[in-house]
């Protein structure tokens, strides 16, 4: 029985309907989602709601982000500003702060600092842990050395590690407290997630490598290279969604900059009717941008990932 033109064509046709279907069907789950979440929370928030003072409405919540996003009263009130190199210009004239411009006063720049201090700390350490992970299949020594230290380190919460790089570089260095945890934890993932990738390359297919006479340097790059990718960037979709969570913290904890500041700024406030909007609308913030961020970074994979089954079946 041979395979004709028309058979691959409607092969090729009931493939392509059925992507459709799976697309439209993941579209009308993720809005059916939203709107549940949506209604949940507002029933959670409505008045006769025993959670009520705590919870703030859906509307509430977006008003007052938008309304605190680039100039912010109560920001001001309080003497919060994002502009530390201005501070010198700086006068109080009758209880209020004047001589900063009013973007200083507002959630934008704060927002700003912690995605790029975020974002920043997961290259690195994607880099730094991915360079020991696959160097490692080329020089079985390096796994030999890191392996067990990693494994240490990878059975301890990361929320108890936090409090100590708070200790090591102080308030005063909040910086380097947010990009020194948030790149640890990276390196430690993507080391481990890197390695079980090649440890789940099928063994039928590095023998046949070595068969034909595959080299190391050629095993590397033919086999665990490409052969890692799919798994290696779902990880990496696993760490950045932590690294969101770990890097917020870490200014909750003593930054004196950052969307964990205004949470932490917010959260003394609680006992007002605008402390619990302000903090549940920064984490709603950080919610929505790892899922933007997350898409932007699923398409960038599918450009890389798109000839592997290993990588449909990750939801890339």
């Amino acid at each position: 029985m041979t395979t004709t033109s028309t058979d691959v064509l409607d092969v090729r046709a009931a493939a392509r309907r059925d992507r459709r279907r799976r697309q439209v069907s993941y579209v009308i789950y993720l809005v059916l989602g939203i709107v549940l979440f949506l209604l949940f929370w507002h029933l959670l928030a409505v008045a006769f709601s025993p959670l009520a003072s705590f919870i703030p409405t859906p509307i509430d919540t977006v008003i007052h982000f938008g309304k605190n996003l680039f100039f912010s009263e109560p920001m001001m009130g309080r003497f919060v500003h994002a502009c530390p190199e201005l501070v010198a210009e700086v006068e109080f004239r009758r209880g209020r702060m004047s001589g900063l411009p009013d973007h200083c006063f507002g959630y934008i720049l704060h927002l700003l600092w912690t995605t790029r201090n975020i974002l920043a700390a997961v290259a690195l350490g994607t880099v730094i842990g991915l360079g020991v992970g696959l160097g490692s299949l080329l020089l079985p020594w390096i796994a030999d050395m890191v392996t067990p230290v990693a494994g240490f380190f990878g059975t301890i919460p990361i929320f108890m590690v936090a409090p100590f790089f708070v200790i090591w570089f102080g308030i005063e260095h909040p910086l380097l407290a947010t990009i020194g945890l948030v790149v640890f934890y990276t390196t430690l993932l993507m080391y481990f997630f890197s390695r079980r990738a090649a440890q789940n390359i099928p063994v039928e297919i590095i023998e046949s490598a070595l068969t034909r006479g595959g080299d190391r340097r050629t095993m590397f790059r033919w086999v665990y290279l490409r052969g890692t990718i799919p798994e290696i960037a779902g990880g990496l979709r696993i760490t950045l969604g932590g690294a969101w969570g770990l890097g917020t913290l870490m200014e909750v904890m003593g930054s004196q900059m950052g969307g964990g500041f205004l949470i932490r700024m917010w959260s003394h406030a609680a006992g007002l009717s605008e402390g619990p909007t302000g903090m549940v609308s920064l984490i709603l913030f950080f919610g929505v941008l790892a899922v933007v961020v997350d898409g932007i970074l699923v398409l960038v994979i599918r450009s890389f990932t798109g000839w592997s089954e290993a990588g449909r079946r990750l939801g890339l």
